[in-house]
């Protein structure tokens, strides 16, 4: 294989590790390895783990805007949408796109390069929705709305993804009592005092 061929199968690779790890709990040794090369040839291909960690991005982000242009293609206004969101539905779940996507706003949080990144990302995102259906922006921020809705729940509790349309439910709203899946802490015992 040559470099470039060997940086694209880092970088699907990172992807699904970053996506199930996050950028803190996953190694380049990891990485490297699960791509069939050694971390040293790993780390002359790219200059550090935030450098594959962003060509990651780049990669998801890519993935997800060919997903949604091509299923809109021929169509405009809530019918793309529809056909977009159905394809972003395909690219959720354990180790996909926009579990990586989730990582990243994570790392975004506490890293100023990746922030920058993921702003860029989200922006571009953005445009390609609006260009596939030119629908206006309050149409735009509801879709994406629910795209987050529908990740976080993924997250939360993965399997497969619901149909377009299906309701969302993530199960009875804990009260103060809890759920019987989820039951209220117990109380603390009280610390005596002056310790």
């Amino acid at each position: 294989m040559t470099a470039d061929q060997r940086r694209a199968v880092v970088v699907r690779v990172a992807v699904d590790e970053f996506a199930r790890g996050g950028y803190q709990g996953t190694s380049t040794v990891v990485i490297a390895a699960r791509a069939g090369v050694s971390q040293p040839y790993l780390l002359r291909l790219f200059a550090g783990k935030r450098e594959v960690f962003l060509a990651a991005a780049e990669h998801a982000t890519t993935r997800a805007a060919e997903a949604f242009t091509a299923a809109a293609e021929g169509l405009d206004g809530a019918p793309a949408l529809r056909a977009g969101e159905r394809a972003w539905r395909r690219l959720l779940g354990t180790g996909s796109v926009f579990a990586f996507q989730w990582q990243l706003h994570a790392a975004a949080a506490s890293d100023p390069v990746v922030r920058e990144a993921a702003a860029r990302h989200w922006e571009r995102l953005w445009r390609v929705v609006a260009t596939a259906t030119g629908l206006p922006g309050p149409a735009l921020a509801g879709f994406f709305g629910r795209v987050l809705l529908l990740s976080t729940v993924t997250a939360l509790r993965p399997g497969p993804p619901r149909p377009a349309g299906a309701p969302v439910t993530t199960g009875r709203a804990p009260s103060a009592r809890g759920t019987r899946a989820a039951p209220a802490p117990a109380a603390a015992p009280p610390r005596p005092a002056g310790r």
